[in-house]
């Protein structure tokens, strides 16, 4: 038995089957948009393709990455600081000496010389000091610590311990003193060539049998301009000996100028 439309009924039907159609013919390129296409509709697969291929891992750029890598290490190798320091230098002391007991005020001069070697943080250094005219020499040297700064050509902070052998007439007999010591060092570049330096030592107490107990500090501060590797300095500093000889509390205080040279390796 046959079911008849009206010709109403069937324009209806016939434009629901077009706008189905052509609803179902828009879903693809709503799906292709969505995974990379060019929204028009039609989906590049090109576009696709070099976007893999841009994020590809291959053994080959691996192998090209780890060349350049070499390339760089070698290149930081040649052109980066070396970790080994050395410096030797020397310095011209014109100084007045006052012995608070005899109340005797003395103007002298001595020379004096150190050098020193580093490997990264840790330094070895030695010193010897003549003063010929008060009779007095000394030597000593010390291992350092830098805790701060990575070149001793540059601004930096060190502390050091160390140890000095004090040869003196000063209470007429010939003296021996050997004495540790412990002190800091600061360098501070105020630009690429120029700055300030400070240094304070401080004597640890030790025993002589012409000396009685003895102590003492020594403190330094100036100013240096470099040349390259050549550095040219001046600085004011005080060293004071606190020493008891025969039971009597005696202070010697030289202090005065300093003019230094320091070459640097």
């Amino acid at each position: 038995m046959g079911f008849a439309l009206s010709p109403r009924e069937n324009r209806r039907m016939k434009t629901h089957q077009v706008l189905l159609l052509i609803g179902l013919m828009s879903i693809p390129s709503v799906l292709w948009a969505a995974d990379g296409s060019t929204g028009t509709g039609h989906f590049d697969y090109r576009q696709k393709a070099e976007t893999k291929q841009s994020s590809r891992w291959t053994l080959q750029e691996w192998l090209a990455q780890k060349d350049r890598n070499k390339m760089m290490d070698l290149w930081l190798a040649m052109y980066s600081p070396s970790p080994y320091e050395f410096f030797i230098g020397g310095a011209y002391q014109d100084f007045t000496s006052q012995n608070d007991v005899t109340k005797s005020q003395s103007r002298y001069n001595s020379g004096m010389g150190s050098a020193g070697a580093y490997a990264t943080l840790i330094g070895l250094e030695g010193f010897y000091e003549n003063n010929s005219q008060e009779k007095i020499s000394q030597s000593g040297g010390s291992l350092n610590l830098r805790v701060l700064g990575n070149a001793v050509q540059g601004t930096h902070l060190s502390f050091n311990y160390g140890y000095r052998s004090l040869s003196t007439m000063e209470t007429g007999t010939p003296t021996v003193l050997n004495q540790t010591f412990a002190g800091a060092d600061l360098n501070l570049y105020l630009n690429r060539y120029f700055g300030f330096a400070g240094m304070y030592r401080s004597y640890l107490p030790a025993k002589n049998d012409n000396m009685g107990s003895v102590m003492g500090s020594r403190a330094e501060a100036g100013l240096y301009i470099d040349f390259d590797m050549v550095r040219v300095s001046g600085s004011w500093y005080s060293d004071q000996q606190i020493s008891k000889p025969n039971g009597v509390d005696t202070t010697v205080t030289r202090s005065g100028a300093m003019a230094g040279l320091k070459f640097f390796f």
